[in-house]
């Protein structure tokens, strides 16, 4: 198990580039990043090589985020966006040095046949799949809440598991995020023994605040107990709102990398 930054969210105080060092100087062993499309991916994969922090994984292009748009995975009638979305995202990990994409599903017009958004899903998938595997990249999928994403096309990691069941491609996996599935119904331990065999990448963040993961009201330890059950041994990211300096939160680092050595 290895820790991982998501500098879009943490040490928000310094340039992109320069968060790299201030992550390796607080202890972490690698970086995410969300939407880094408007920076040189030469430029991270140098920062990033140079301080041994590898750039574990980006998400696709959302679209226009501002219009309530969150990719085009699910979404009828726009194929062509999603292809040039994942064309886009791969060039984008090749440059970078990265090897993961988290694909986002979209949110599906109102009235959309559910049937219909399903089956485009796991149709696009297949296809971002296959050509993802030629350059040996994962693809990740992520149920979010439907308090913060309303109508978004993943809200559950029932829905997650059926999703990967009919894609039926190996390099395609389950993100589980502490965050979203807490709000979408809790009893995160059960939840995770069932659906630990899918998982293959996590990030963690309080809840209900996303801020500081050990804050709120998740025993994040209990949590990473059932995980680390599982025999997990993948990265974990932590991608939540600092409730301040970013440094002075990270308490919760030594006792999850202590629980994760037993």
């Amino acid at each position: 198990m290895k820790l991982a930054a998501n500098l879009s969210f943490l040490f928000t105080h310094l340039p992109l580039l320069d968060r790299v060092e201030a992550a390796k100087d607080a202890g972490f062993d690698g970086i995410e990043l969300l939407f880094p499309y408007d920076q040189d991916p030469r430029a991270i994969r140098e920062r990033a090589e140079r301080f041994a922090m590898p750039v574990v994984q980006i998400n696709s292009p959302p679209g226009n985020r501002e219009a309530g748009e969150a990719g085009f995975a699910s979404v009828p009638d726009r194929e062509r966006e999603f292809h040039d979305s994942v064309r886009k995202a791969l060039a984008f990990l090749n440059d970078c040095g990265s090897s993961q994409v988290h694909v986002l599903a979209g949110v599906p017009p109102q009235g959309t046949d559910p049937l219909l958004v399903r089956d485009t899903y796991v149709a696009r998938l297949q296809w971002a799949a296959d050509l993802a595997a030629a350059s040996g990249v994962r693809i990740m999928i992520e149920p979010l809440n439907s308090r913060d994403m309303p109508g978004y096309a993943l809200p559950t990691l029932a829905d997650a598991a059926d999703v990967l069941s009919r894609v039926a491609r190996p390099n395609v996996g389950l993100q589980f995020d502490l965050y979203h599935s807490q709000i979408m119904g809790g009893d995160l331990t059960c939840r995770i023994t069932k659906f630990g065999p899918l998982i293959q990448h996590v990030q963690i963040a309080g809840a209900p605040e996303r801020n500081e993961p050990d804050r709120g009201e998740v025993n994040l330890l209990a949590v990473m107990r059932a995980l680390a059950a599982t025999g997990y041994d993948r990265w974990i990211s932590a991608e939540y709102r600092p409730s301040g300096a970013t440094r002075d939160g990270l308490g919760w680092m030594r006792p999850v990398r202590e629980l994760f050595a037993r």
